[in-house]
This record gives structure tokens, sequence and C-alpha cells, in this order.
């Protein structure tokens, strides 16, 4: 079965993105009250971050060879079955929190188990999404599906704590039990194409699957253009993102107060929101495509090296609000260049496969701005950061196969040498 869809608002399109909103929605609600059992029944902040680590750390590992299943599978079978299986082991654990016998053995177990859901369930959606919508509105497309994502997560954190107080937190978990069925309902009638490689009917074997993540990994550093767009992200990502897990010291550093800090992260999701929103609504045209995207990375290196040469919290938040901005403008693009580039039979291994890269970039990141700023100023070693992960990105700016992808009005990927 082919699909070649005409229009953006197709009715597969509207069913996924739905689906994927509701199942947000109770994941976010989730999130909290069971962050909020841990605290509670073991005032343990090390199990809080061991339990958030499990889901980085299974996509990191996990990542490249679920890619490579999903691209050799029915891959509407991975959407509806994984948000079944979450749905199901939901409620369990929903039942067991109202019934007073919920463990942290089983939390962390369970965490374990959606996170195996999870990477599957990503690179099935990530491919899909693209075979659903035309590819000339592929960047709205993504922008309307994340943006949607920005607004429930924002919405869902700041109503979350009125409705854990009100319901509880058995409640909480069911109803994301309830949203990941009712997402998994919706999602049997979407219309899926079968990949090429699926056509092929083969059996699927350990030798096969390893075989996929090789020569993903080596079609992805051999086709020109993606190569250099992967590296170039890779290494920005390394050099350029742990510091934003010490935004809350950082933040103190610069004198804004809890309060204030809780307003300036708001605000930074507001931005992301806003961003996706307009790209959304509005339909980039190829030829400004390539512009947008070098002045949206300049613009937000300016605008976050100003505001961490700052201080306080109108300050901080002004520049970084527009900073942010800019970023996710700039990301959006990044992002559907990167998927269309690749070769449609190799799109979800080749993103698995750069997904883990990108995971354990941050990781590392994160925990080499950790120790270093222990001995150093954090917001110098920000500064650094910030200005390595835009000249990292330069790269991109003057690659010619990047240039033609953007300014195409149907793009079609770029093909690696053969062998």
């Amino acid at each position: 079965m082919t699909i070649n869809p005409k229009k953006l608002w197709n009715k597969d399109f509207i069913l996924l993105w739905q689906g994927t909103a509701v199942s947000v929605f109770g994941d976010v609600l989730y999130s909290i009250a069971i962050g909020y059992w841990v605290y509670r029944e073991t005032g343990s902040t090390a199990l809080m971050g061991t339990m958030s680590s499990i889901s980085m750390f299974v996509a990191m590992f996990l990542n490249p060879f679920t890619g490579a299943i999903v691209d050799r599978i029915n891959r509407k079978s991975v959407i509806v079955g994984m948000d079944a299986l979450r749905g199901i082991l939901m409620i369990v654990v929903g039942f067991m929190a109202l019934k007073g016998h919920l463990s942290v053995e089983m939390v962390l177990f369970t965490a374990f188990i959606a996170a195996i859901c999870n990477v599957m369930f990503q690179p099935a959606t990530t491919t899909v999404f693209v075979d659903l919508v035309p590819a000339s509105e592929l960047v709205r497309a993504q922008s309307l599906t994340h943006g949607t994502i920005s607004l429930i997560d924002f919405f869902g954190k700041g109503i979350s704590g009125a409705l854990l107080t009100f319901f509880g937190v058995g409640p909480m978990i069911l109803l994301n039990g309830l949203s990941f069925l009712i997402s998994a309902f919706t999602e049997t009638f979407i219309k899926v194409p079968k990949t090429l490689k699926q056509e092929l009917n083969q059996t699927i074997t350990v030798k096969r699957i390893l075989g996929d993540v090789a020569q993903g990994a080596k079609d992805a550093m051999a086709t020109p253009g993606l190569n250099v767009l992967l590296i170039s992200a890779l290494i920005a990502n390394f050099v350029g993102s742990g510091y934003s897990a010490l935004m809350l010291p950082l933040a103190t550093m610069k004198g804004m107060s809890l309060t204030e800090y809780g307003m300036f992260i708001g605000l930074s999701s507001l931005a992301a929101v806003l961003a996706l929103a307009i790209l959304g609504i509005f339909k980039i045209k190829p030829k400004h495509k390539m512009p947008i995207f070098i002045g949206a990375f300049v613009l937000n290196t300016i605008f976050v090296i100003v505001g961490l040469l700052g201080k306080g919290f109108v300050w901080l938040t002004v520049f970084f609000f527009l900073g942010d901005f800019m970023m996710v403008i700039g990301n959006a693009l990044l992002n559907a260049t990167m998927i269309l580039a690749i070769p449609r039979d190799k799109r979800a291994t080749v993103f698995g496969f750069v997904s883990s890269f990108s995971i354990a970039g941050v990781a590392l990141s994160m925990l080499g701005y950790g120790f270093l700023a222990e001995i150093y100023d954090l917001s110098v070693l920000a500064i650094i950061g910030t200005s390595l992960s835009f000249f990292a990105i330069l790269p991109i700016f003057g690659n010619k196969g990047i240039w033609k992808l953007m300014s195409q009005e149907d793009p079609k990927p770029i093909q690696a040498p053969t062998q």
C-alpha cells in the first residue's frame, strides 16, 4: 500500500496527531504523580534521578536496534501495540497504587518497560509522519505536532499539582493508562504504508538487524550533506547542551528566586510553543528556509550570550525567551531537512542511530558541565559552550547539499555513494 497525501490535514495525519496528543497529556500527569509518590515514600532524590535516567540509558543503547527492527516490520502494529501495552501497564500500576501495594521495585520496572515501548514507538511514529504528509508540508506537520506536545506539557504541568491534590496518585496513573488505550484505539484507523524492507518479506534475524545497523551508520556518514549535518549537530550538542541541566544554580547565581526561576522555565516553554505555532500556521517558502535557518541560529547565539552576560530575572527571561524562540525555529527546519535527507527504506534505522548518539552527547555534556562547574564559573562555561556550539554548526551553513535540500519544494533523499 502506498500513500500519496495531497494535503497536510488528511485523515491519517489527524488521527496520529491527536493520538499522540492524548497520550502525552496522560504521560505528563503520570510523571508528576509518580515523581511525587517516589519522593513521598522514600525521600530519595537519587532514586528520582535513577528513575528519570532509565529512559535515557535504554534509548541510548537500544535506539539503533529498534530503528532497524521498525524498518522491517508493520509500523502500525508497533504504534498501536506499544500504546496498548503502556496503557495496560499503567492501569495495573494505578490499581496497585489505589490498593496501597505499589512498591519502588514496581515503579522502576514500569519505567524500564515503558522506556522499551518508547524506543520502539518513536522511530515508528517519526517515519510514519513523513509518509502521511506531503514532503513540502513536513516542517508544518512537525511544528504542529511538537507545538501541541509543548503546549500540553506546559499546561499539564501547570494543573498537575491541583489534580494530584484533588484526585491522588492512583487516579492520575489510571488516567495515563486510559489515555494510552484511547490513543491505541484511534491509531487502529490509520492507514500506514509498508516500508521498502517490509515489502521484501524477509525473516527478521539478529544477523540482518546487526547488518542494518552497521549499514545505516555507514550510509549516514557516507551520504553527502547528511554526514556534515549529523557530525555538526552531534558536536554542537556535546559542547553546548550540558549547562541546561544546571539552569537552577545558574539562575540562582544570576539573582533569581525560586519563584522567579519557575516563571523563567515556564516562559521558556511558552517560547517553544509560540515558535512551533508560527511554523505550523505559516508555510515557509523553500527559498527562504536556509536563510531563516542561518538567521535563527545566529540570533539564538547572540541572545543567549547577551543574556548570560547580564543578571536578574527580567534580563535573563527576555534574552533567553528570544534565544529559545530562535533555537526552536532553527531546529524545526534542521530536523525536517535531516529526515527528508534519509532514504525512505533506512529512515528508522538512521533515526535510531542519530538519536542514540544525540542522547549520548547530551548525557556526556551534562556530566562534563557538572564537573567543570565545580571549578570554573558556570556563566563563563555556558558562554564558551554556546560559542563552540555555534562554530560546530558553521559547516552546515555552507554545505551545498543542505542548501539544495532545503530549497526544493518536494525534496528527494540524498543518496549515499555506491560501494
